[in-house]
């Protein structure tokens, strides 16, 4: 006879095929979106997918709680002795080794087993035979033994979430069936015929008067008619259960793995076809060529060749480039390109387009030749993995030109280059990622009606020094707004989050050390900027070889604090400054040396107004007393919005913001504005807000931004002072990063 209990084992493993042929299906179309954009539209299936699993999934966890409320109110604890033995008997014969609780109620028509977790039985207010509980508790407590609710739960599931999938509903009826089957097998296994004629006769009986409707919840030992009458024929060897169903399911499933299979051996194909392509063309698209002429006298001579023109930003000349030139179709275009170095562009308005393209392609000429031959930015195949950070016309026009080419490629930890370019820019680590910043200047020529070829290539820096000497009068004025990349120094001592713990490092990111202060508190303010806090606010730590220290609170629930150590994490201590500031918004924390250090935090906010407080140490972080300036950088107590405040000795420190930027030089007691003449420079009037000096290099170096940008991001003015800031000196526009 085959055995029931194997096919349900079968048909679990075609529903687990099944979620895996649909996750693979779903995975590929997820890959194809990018190479093919008309998949996209099939997103439009995703809310029509969900909203149908959602409803069933609801539906049934409804019918749940609606059927276990109204059985739980109906049942009352089974008094009889014989009853609780007959089933203790049953629980003991199959092997459970614990006897479930027996209840009685009239909420059901048919003996069931109920729950997941700790199963209970529940049998109808019907009077029955010791010899019918006998069979009825054997069936449950072998249900309950075999863990059958949750199998049946699994393929409940399965159908709700693939709901739109023929092939889960049939397997759920023949996975639903079998377990019934299985059961009844195991009951009545070496059990005699009279046994086996008595079996039938109750199963016939509960057939007459059942009525309830098999669910995943519940093990019911009367089921459909369909089930019954496979049960029936079990119980009495007539014959074993058609499995028509179930192969149903079979054939529907192994149908669309073969197609699957078929579709996906196909587009594999055609990808490892289009891979071994470009691997040829790899190995023959440098063959034999020289990099252009690059970063050498000679290039740089060939670039002050062309008469500088008014650093013209990318958006400027694109405007105007496509007034003076129409548009043109790419089906129009049957030129063809020469090598690696030389592109076409779609139109003549977008010849500064290929700049990036012509430096990418130069780029992997040293690191990488396979991976810069098989880039073609016309198909949009390949990968180019810059960051263009400022692009600029330097000289020339649609013919020959000189684009300036500010920007960032990224090196991951596995993929260093084997081979450096000739020259080295500016670049910092990461977790074992490198971030290169470049500026160059780069020549192209027009040589065909869309065709351009990569010239030369040439650093920014000379390039501009060597035009100002050919051309000092056009030079001066044209680049006078043309802005440098200022990198933000990488301080060795740094604090970050990592799974929602605060850590901090003295060793540049190679070490981390717990703070044994927790995030929730280092983000709680009373005035939660518009939002709470994600991370550790900027400003509001110190991390030093002498002083590690985070301030943080100022709410109801949590006072202005600061949690210090000084010696690098060995041992911390948590001084409570103030408990009177409920409303803080920011913290500014500094510790010029050792033992003096200054918390400056800002409140009671209204509008873009608020006050703000001073608070000084001059032991280490023992003490702090409020420092009550005589003369202060705000009136009546109120001022705008500060974008920080440090203090760069025991004496000298900064508040800016909106209002500017002050100095003290007496530990906070009195300051006075300090005063930066504009640049003659576009739009200079726009940089409004001040962010505190920094040292860099024994200077200290200040930056004036536009409202817009984050102190760590856009263009800004940069001052310097080496007199601790009482006077100021402009050094340029740069992009701060």
């Amino acid at each position: 006879m085959r055995q029931a209990k194997y096919r349900k084992i079968f048909w679990l493993v075609l529903l687990l095929e099944l979620v895996l042929l649909h996750f693979v299906l779903m995975f590929r179309l997820y890959v194809l979106r990018w190479t093919y954009p008309q998949v996209q539209s099939l997103n439009i299936l995703l809310p029509i997918w969900a909203a149908g699993a959602g409803l069933l999934l609801l539906w049934q966890l409804g019918s749940y709680q609606i059927f276990r409320r109204k059985a739980i109110a109906a049942a009352k604890p089974v008094e009889e002795s014989w009853v609780h033995s007959a089933c203790g008997q049953a629980a003991s014969e199959v092997g459970l080794g614990r006897t479930p609780d027996l209840y009685q109620s009239a909420a059901v028509t048919t003996p069931m087993i109920l729950g997941f977790i700790s199963p209970v039985m529940l049998i109808p207010d019907t009077r029955y035979s010791y010899g019918e509980l006998r069979m009825v508790f054997l069936h449950e407590c072998t249900h309950a033994k075999r863990r059958d609710l949750w199998y049946k739960l699994i393929f409940t599931l399965g159908s709700c979430i693939f709901w739109f999938q023929p092939a889960v509903w049939f397997l759920k009826n023949a996975a639903f069936k079998d377990v019934e089957v299985a059961c009844d097998q195991s009951v009545t296994m070496e059990r005699s015929e009279v046994e086996r004629d008595t079996y039938a006769k109750f199963l016939l009986a509960s057939l007459r008067r059942g009525r309830e409707r098999t669910k995943a919840y519940s093990a019911y030992f009367y089921n459909n008619k369909a089930v019954m009458r496979a049960r029936l024929q079990v119980v009495t060897r007539e014959q074993e259960p058609g499995v028509w169903t179930g192969l149903a399911a079979f054939a529907l499933l192994t149908a669309e793995l073969v197609v699957c299979v078929g579709i996906f051996g196909i587009a594999v194909r055609r990808d490892v076809r289009e891979e071994n392509y470009q691997q040829e063309a790899a190995v023959n698209l440098y063959l034999g060529l020289d990099a252009p002429d690059s970063f050498s006298d000679t290039a740089i001579k060939k670039m002050t060749g062309l008469q500088p023109v008014d650093g013209e930003s990318y958006y400027d000349w694109r405007m105007s480039a496509m007034e003076q030139y129409p548009e043109t179709e790419w089906a129009d275009m049957k030129e063809a390109v020469d090598g690696p170095w030389q592109l076409r562009v779609k139109t003549q308005a977008s010849y500064l387009d290929s700049v990036s393209d012509f430096v990418y392609r130069y780029i992997m000429y040293y690191e990488d030749p396979e991976r810069g031959s098989a880039y073609n930015p016309e198909e949009s195949s390949g990968y180019n993995t810059l960051e263009v950070i400022d692009r600029t016309l330097l000289a020339g026009d649609a013919d020959e030109y000189v684009c300036r080419l500010l920007f960032r490629d990224i090196v991951w930890a596995d993929e260093k280059p084997e081979k450096d370019l000739p020259v080295e820019g500016k670049s910092y680590e990461e977790n074992g990622t490198e971030y290169r910043y470049n500026d160059w200047a780069v020549h192209v020529k027009r040589v065909g009606e869309y065709t351009y070829e990569l010239v030369g290539v040439a650093e920014t820096s000379r390039v501009l020094a060597a035009m100002e000497e050919v051309y000092p009068e056009d030079a001066e004025t044209a680049y006078a707004s043309l802005p440098t990349l200022d990198l933000k120094q990488q301080p060795s001592g740094q604090a970050t989050v990592r799974d929602g713990v605060p850590e901090v490092s003295w060793n540049g990111g190679a070490d981390w050390t717990e703070v044994p202060v927790s995030l929730e508190k280092l983000t709680e303010r009373g005035d939660e900027m518009d939002g709470q806090l994600s991370g550790i606010q900027e400003k509001s730590y110190v991390v030093s070889e002498t002083m590690t220290a985070f301030a943080y609170g100022g709410s109801r629930t949590v006072p202005v604090s600061v949690t210090f150590s000084p010696d690098k994490g060995k041992n911390w201590k948590t001084i409570v400054v103030t408990n009177e500031a409920v409303s803080v918004r920011r913290l500014f924390l500094s510790f010029p040396d050792a033992e003096h250090g200054f918390l400056i935090f800002t409140g009671d906010r209204t509008m873009h107004q608020e006050g703000s407080s001073i608070y000084r140490t001059e032991d280490g972080g023992e003490n702090w007393f409020e420092v009550k300036p005589e003369q202060g950088y705000s009136q009546s107590g109120g001022h705008s919005l500060l974008t920080g405040a440090a203090f760069v000795t025991a004496e000298t420190g900064f508040v800016t913001g909106g209002d500017g930027c002050y100095r003290t030089e007496d530990g906070g007691r009195s300051w006075e504005p300090v005063y930066m003449e504009l640049p003659a420079v576009d739009c200079a009037e726009s940089y409004t807000v001040c962010y505190p000096p920094e040292v860099q290099d024994e200077k200290l170096v200040l930056y004036l931004g536009m409202q817009e940008y984050s102190e760590l991001g856009g263009t800004k003015l940069r001052y310097e002072s080496t007199d601790q800031g009482q006077t100021w000196t402009y050094t340029g526009v740069v992009y701060r990063r």
